[in-house]
């Protein structure tokens, strides 16, 4: 099994899934995001965690930075698309599971055990760099600016301001301790609990097939969080668990 590919595998599968999941809202949203721009935006990011993988088993523990392929998979997802930063969160959530998906595969040899992987998410964002914040302001910024040019497209003025975090902190984990009152960020630094609610249903409600499953559990949590945003996120990570957990899992029935 090439760690690398698996990865690579699961992060297409589960930004590809997500929006079908919901597809008949998609359909009903005018001028909103369709679903074709999540499925080509997970494709073309998906490559960065490919990298990702190959760098921290190159060196057989955490690399210096991380952070430059958070950049390169959201450059990366707006190939051959229109549309925002439509998968911006999920490359948030994915980046710190993936990471300490393949350090646990070094310590331990499996890549399957979900609740290791989740006690380590902290530790990566601890161990992070300067050179990681500097990535993630600039990975920030990528996803303003996109967002912004589509708004400019769609007629919408709205413009959120650009992030300025190199010099202020030494670590990225320093940096989400700042920024507690956005919800992707509240989800990694509390040992992401939705995306363990949308795992958990996911697993024991997968018999009749996984899109049904999520459907339900998108609609569960919708009438929770209020977001319909943070909810995909959120359920992109849960099929990324349950695709890290079960490989050969039949997910169509």
């Amino acid at each position: 099994m090439d760690l690398r590919r698996e990865i690579l595998r699961n992060v297409v599968l589960c930004q590809a899934l997500e929006p079908l999941a919901r597809r008949p809202r998609l359909e009903t949203v005018p001028g909103g995001p369709k679903a074709e721009y999540f499925v080509v935006a997970g494709v073309n990011s998906a490559w960065a965690f490919y990298d990702l993988a190959d760098r921290i088993l190159a060196k057989e523990g955490q690399p210096r930075c991380i952070f430059d392929l958070a950049y390169e998979a959201q450059a990366a997802s707006v190939r051959n698309r229109l549309g925002g930063r439509v998968n911006f969160g999920q490359i948030t959530l994915l980046l710190p599971l993936a990471t300490a998906q393949v350090l646990d595969y070094l310590e331990s040899g499996t890549h399957e055990d979900i609740e290791s992987i989740l006690g380590r998410t902290g530790d990566v964002l601890r161990n992070t760099s300067e050179e990681d914040v500097e990535y993630l302001e600039k990975f920030i910024n990528l996803g303003i600016e996109v967002s912004a040019r589509h708004r400019e497209r769609t007629g919408r003025k709205k413009t959120s301001p650009a992030q300025e975090l190199r010099g202020r902190f030494t670590n990225v984990y320093d940096v989400c301790s700042e920024f507690q009152h956005l919800h992707v960020v509240r989800e990694i630094t509390q040992g992401y609990p939705h995306t363990q609610h949308a795992y958990r249903f996911l697993l024991h409600n997968a018999d009749n097939g996984i899109l049904p499953a999520a459907r339900l559990i998108y609609q569960l949590l919708l009438a929770e969080l209020q977001r319909p945003d943070l909810v995909s996120d959120v359920l992109a990570a849960g099929l990324y668990l349950v695709l890290s957990k079960h490989p050969e899992g039949v997910l169509f029935t």
